[in-house]
This record gives C-alpha cells, sequence and structure tokens, in this order.
C-alpha cells in the first residue's frame, strides 16, 4: 500500500489538516494491517478507533461552523451523520465476516478523499474569508476557527 498524505489535502487550517491526517494515517495503517494478515480481532479494533476518531474530528469541525456561523453548516453535518452511518455499517458487516477489510478501506480512503477534497475545502474557503469568531480559552488566548490568537487579542 503506498497511499500517504498529499499536498492536495492540505487546506490550510493547521488544526483541521492535523485531524486530517491522523484520520488518514489510522485509515492507511488498517489497511496496511489487513494486507498483513492481522488478525479480524485486531482488524475490529482498528476500525473501532477509526469510528471514534472521526466522530471526534467531526464534533471538532462542527464546533468550527457554529463558530464561524458557517451557512452550510447544516447540509455538511448532514453528510458527517450519513458517513458514520455508513462507517458503522461496515464495520458491523466486517465484523459479522459479510464484507472483507479491503471492501472496507476502500469505502473509508474514498470517503476521506471525497469529503475533503469536496466539503471541508468549502469549510476552509469560508474561514479564509476572515469569516470567524474567537473563543476565549482558560489559558487567557483565545481560539478562533483559524487557529490560536495571541494572549491579549
Amino acid at each position: 500500500m503506498n497511499i500517504k498524505w498529499d499536498s492536495r489535502y492540505d487546506l490550510g487550517n493547521a488544526r483541521i489538516d492535523s485531524e486530517h491526517r491522523t484520520l488518514l494515517g489510522l485509515i492507511v495503517d488498517f489497511g496496511e494491517a489487513a494486507e498483513q494478515g492481522a488478525p479480524r480481532e485486531r482488524l475490529v479494533r482498528m476500525l473501532d478507533e477509526i469510528s471514534k476518531y472521526a466522530e471526534y474530528h467531526f464534533l471538532c469541525e462542527e464546533n468550527i461552523m457554529t463558530d464561524c456561523q458557517y451557512p452550510e453548516q447544516k447540509n455538511h453535518a448532514r453528510l458527517h451523520l450519513i458517513l458514520m452511518e455508513d462507517l458503522i455499517e461496515k464495520f458491523w458487516q466486517f465484523k459479522r465476516e459479510a464484507i472483507a477489510a479491503d471492501e472496507v478501506f476502500k469505502f473509508m480512503f474514498e470517503w476521506f478523499d471525497s469529503h475533503i477534497s469536496i466539503e471541508d475545502k468549502k469549510l476552509v474557503g469560508h474561514l479564509g474569508n476572515g469569516l470567524t469568531t474567537a473563543v476565549p480559552l482558560a489559558s487567557g488566548r483565545r481560539e478562533t476557527a483559524v487557529g490560536l490568537a495571541p494572549k491579549g487579542s
């Protein structure tokens, strides 16, 4: 397997890009483990980890959307819900041995590639228009939808 981070996935938002790198790494790790004949039990645990991380990532993105008043938030969040439902369905199909690991991998990589290339690119484009909201943090710094602002700003 020769899937690696590609610059076309860089959207220009440090937090979102970092989370996308982690998510792609988990997906690739699953594919490589499957190719190397890892036990099904191990692959099931890896899918559980991917599912939980995707859920976390989607919540983070949705919080950013709320903070920056993203006009497409409702549709984007609906797509997240559909992706999670589909991922969970694939997870259970794999667990019941109804589908092979390579089919699960293909599904995950395709939704990763498609969702970032289309939907997340639109979100980050909105953020790039300067339409952000700063949120005070306990540290005294302010976090915006595009990253941390210096303390006191």
